[in-house]
């Protein structure tokens, strides 16, 4: 049944492109209008072999029989029932239909789309291939923001949001077969997000400064954005309880951190600044990104700044430090291979300077590494006790990627220096001591 399914969904995907042949898909059934006789008998025969039942045949003056169809022209109707459907399951064949679908209320969790050839697991829906009958579980989510969101156009946001929402974010939806879904999906999941819904549709954010989106019913976005509004949606939409509260904050961070005026590829092009900055916001316990937030984020900036700074000042210290030993060692050289053979303080002058260079060298290196002992101890007491708030992938970006790459300049600064300045002063000891 799957390869006939697949011949009467290309049949009637190619009527409908052709501008002159509609199909309507119901729950259902499907009726397909303006059929010429040749086509009516080339459809009646795909639907009889995908297993349709109570296909029925009209024209103007009511039913007609099959073998009329041959002598009939254009105005033939053709109305026929989907097989038999497991409960809880809903089916299309053609890509209108499809869309058709996607603009009703749901009426069942999982729905059989001919021409998809993976299986995508929505929050409340299931978009899968015909006949595929593994069992799915509906994730509990916020479905509307209808309580929160002031409609003043004539369109609002949809009031099942989660048939909108991956359980996996990062799930790949690039079937071509998924397009209308994906459309769908980014223009209901952006226009979720607006605080207001204008007279003429466009979204509107309060701020400051107040902020308008022109989002259509439908919209295509790059791939790289539409992963970035699924992200954005999940953690919005992941609680009834929180919806208000996340709601207001991400409103807030897309007024301020975006442009005016812009598309629906220019809200979704601003949403990942503003979700961090909801995140964060979100994470410290308040309903507006307060002063307090402000002033804590403020003085973590400056201490990561300043401990990098010292890090920094402390790699040139060294360096400095190694440039002078290895020079200095090349001086006690220089002065040995000039003052005669037979002066008996130089070699041991020499070794003794080349020693104290190379042990100033090493207490540079050792208070190095002592101070980021230090700030690492000092870092996990800001961690348990001032910034909390902030999340382990959040205080890993902020604050310890930093500091580390600074520290690991000065690791491997000590690393060569070291290996510098002991070849320098064996190689110092050797010649000095040579006849």
């Amino acid at each position: 049944m799957g390869p006939s399914q697949s011949k009467l969904a290309d049949n009637l995907n190619g009527l409908v492109e052709g501008g002159r042949v509609a199909v309507t898909e119901t729950a259902a059934g499907v009726s397909v209008y303006q059929l010429n006789g040749d086509e009516a008998t080339s459809l009646l025969e795909l639907l009889g072999e995908a297993g349709w039942s109570k296909i029925e045949c009209f024209d103007d003056g009511g039913p007609i029989e099959p073998h009329q169809l041959a002598d009939n022209g254009d105005g033939v109707r053709i109305v026929a029932l989907r097989p038999e459907l497991p409960n809880d399951v809903e089916a299309v064949v053609t890509k209108s239909g499809f869309q058709q679908l996607l603009d009703r209320p749901v009426s069942a969790s999982v729905v059989w789309v001919q021409g998809l050839t993976v299986t995508i697991d929505t929050r409340s829906v299931r978009y899968c291939p015909w006949w595929r009958e593994e069992p799915f579980q509906v994730q509990v989510c916020a479905q509307s923001v209808a309580k929160i969101t002031r409609v003043l156009g004539k369109k609002g946001p949809s009031r099942d949001l989660g048939r909108w929402v991956l359980k996996v974010p990062g799930a790949i939806v690039a079937d071509e077969a998924l397009g209308p879904w994906r459309e769908s999906a980014a223009a209901n999941l952006l226009r979720a997000m607006a605080q207001e819904i204008e007279i003429d549709n466009r979204l509107f954010f309060r701020g400051p400064p107040a902020t308008r989106f022109t989002v259509a019913s439908r919209v295509a976005v790059p791939a790289d954005l539409f992963a970035s509004i699924q992200s954005v949606s999940g953690w919005l939409l992941e609680t009834e309880r929180e919806l208000e509260n996340r709601h207001g904050l991400l409103a807030a961070e897309i007024a301020r951190t975006s442009l005016r005026d812009g598309s629906a590829t220019d809200m979704a092009g601003v949403l990942p600044a503003a979700f961090e900055g909801a995140r964060i916001a979100y994470a410290f316990g308040v309903t507006q990104q307060s002063r307090d937030t402000l002033k804590a984020l403020g003085d973590l900036r400056k201490a990561v700044s300043d401990d990098t700074a010292k890090m920094s000042e402390t790699t040139r210290a060294l360096g400095i430090a190694v440039v002078g030993a290895v020079f200095s060692n090349i001086a006690l050289i220089v002065a040995r291979l000039t003052l005669p053979a037979n002066s008996t303080f130089v070699a041991p002058a020499a070794v003794l300077l080349g020693i104290v260079v190379a042990v100033y060298v090493g207490t540079v290196i050792g208070s190095g590494f002592h101070y980021m002992w230090m700030q690492k101890l000092l870092r996990q007491e800001w961690r348990n006790s001032l910034y909390r708030f902030l999340s382990a992938t959040d205080y890993d970006r902020l604050v310890e990627k930093p500091v580390k790459r600074s520290e690991a300049a000065f690791v491997w600064m000590s690393i060569a220096g070291g290996l510098m300045v002991a070849l320098v002063l064996v190689a110092t000891i050797f010649i000095i001591q040579s006849p």
